[in-house]
């Protein structure tokens, strides 16, 4: 076997594999950088936010309006597809990963040799495999009371004091990435636009909306979940979601995830959670978080549930709004990641970006005791950065909500969440709370003052 063209994970991989085993792995060809001046205009406004240290620096940047979204998607995917046609048509499973510049490739140890001799094959990698955060749950009974009729995690952030005057989160479709969702629950009917599963090598399968799990139901009730039992449970409940099973009983593939996002994408969504990932840094999200940003969407992931001096990927990203948890006094609970990392980003884009120091997480939310709705017409509390990633989501669905000129603008909305967060800790940025906790009334007054 010729393994120039396999990484070392990948070849331990193929040789330790039985002859009819079938496996899947990551095919990539010579691949295209997204458009030089696209990537370097995102990479210096990060790396402004980077070094801003008044709130007026950061809302200076939203006049340098972000518009290319959709034409971008359109046009890198149409030429990801092209690049990647003759490796499709060659194998009988494949799934084309345009927002990855990949291949999904299902086979046997022989047929996946015999693809390596393929001229326009340039790497294999193994299709790695990402899980749910350990998420610990708290009694009911310990959980903080209620504040107002509300959950007090969205309490916390002042949601009800943005729908009466700004909206509940209507025309926002989010994407959400996770063990799937129940939509009978009584909190999410009718919450759910769109609903899509996902095999190993990223192919959907169309099976009707359930959790594979219990993790969706609860970040999507966070998210838009409506009154249930008398508490407000979700950020923004007039908001939709478009739901991709991508974690199957907790657990899912790079490709899984990936076919997600584009999925998530095509149905048009605005923003994106994540509540998912594995510990450390991975330069293979820089590609797919890149360019889901680039197509006009806010990616919002989890940051890791590994403590200080710890983070995890995809929202350790440089371009996804990583997000760490806080509790009800609003310190950080202890489980929260937080760190300064020295990207090496993939190949593709060393040439654009090059090493580059930058800080985690971008901001904090309510993480800890979070009430939300789980399958069986229930609800439970949760701790977890993933269950404070869904806070960000959701606030970000009531920020486009209130000023639809910043649909389609990432950027925009980074820079109104990290202006007018509630500063805690050391001011200014840090590794635990990020700019602060997350202010949706205050974020939704800065959008709607922009307009």
């Amino acid at each position: 076997m010729s393994t120039e063209k396999f990484t070392d994970s990948c070849q331990q991989v193929i040789q330790t594999a039985k002859k009819s085993e079938e496996l899947t792995v990551i095919m990539r060809t010579r691949q295209q950088s997204p458009p030089e001046e696209e990537a370097r205009n995102a990479a210096e406004a990060l790396l402004d936010e980077q070094l801003a240290t008044r709130r007026a620096q950061l809302l200076a940047r939203i006049q340098r309006r972000y518009g290319a979204g959709r034409q971008f998607c359109q046009n890198y995917a149409e030429s990801r597809r092209a690049a990647h046609k003759a490796i499709v048509e060659e194998v009988p499973h494949a799934t084309e990963l345009w927002l990855s510049d990949a291949v999904a490739v299902s086979g046997t140890r022989a047929q996946i040799e015999d693809l390596a001799r393929h001229e326009d094959v340039e790497t294999i990698d193994v299709n790695q495999t990402f899980q749910v955060p350990r998420v610990l749950r708290t009694p009911l009974e310990d959980t903080p009371e209620v504040v107002d009729g509300s959950a007090w995690g969205v309490a916390k952030i002042r949601a009800p004091e943005v729908w009466g005057g700004y909206g509940r989160g209507g025309d926002v479709l989010v994407g959400h990435l996770d063990t799937g969702v129940d939509d009978s629950h009584p909190a999410l009917a009718g919450q759910v636009a769109a609903f899509e599963e996902f095999d190993v090598i990223g192919n959907p399968l169309g099976t009707p909306a359930h959790d594979s799990g219990d993790h969706g139901t609860h970040t999507a009730g966070t998210i838009c979940g409506r009154n249930y039992n008398g508490i407000n449970i979700g950020v923004a409940p007039e908001a939709k979601l478009a739901s991709a099973l991508v974690l199957n009983g907790g657990s899912g593939s790079f490709a899984q995830i990936v076919a997600g996002m584009q999925w998530t994408i095509d149905q048009n969504v605005q923003v994106m959670n994540m509540s998912l990932g594995a510990g450390g840094y991975l330069s293979l999200w820089n590609l797919p978080v890149l360019n889901a940003t680039l197509s006009g969407v806010l990616v919002v992931a989890s940051i890791g549930n590994s403590g200080h001096t710890t983070s995890g990927g995809p929202g350790n990203d440089l371009f996804a709004l990583g997000v760490g948890a806080t509790h009800f006094e609003d310190a950080v609970t202890g489980f929260s990641g937080g760190q300064t990392l020295v990207g090496v980003f993939h190949d593709v884009l060393s040439p654009i970006f090059g090493p580059l120091t930058y800080m985690k997480p971008e901001i904090s939310a309510p993480g800890a005791e979070v009430l939300s709705s789980v399958p069986g017409d229930a609800l439970a509390a949760f701790n977890g950065t993933s269950m404070a990633a869904p806070h960000a989501a959701g606030a970000a669905a009531l920020v486009q909500s209130a000023n639809p000129v910043l649909k389609g603008d990432p950027f925009a909305v980074r820079s109104v969440f990290l202006a007018t967060t509630e500063d805690f800790g050391e001011a200014g940025r840090d590794q635990r709370f990020g700019f602060g906790r997350l202010d949706a009334l205050a974020a939704v007054q800065t959008a709607v003052s922009l307009a």
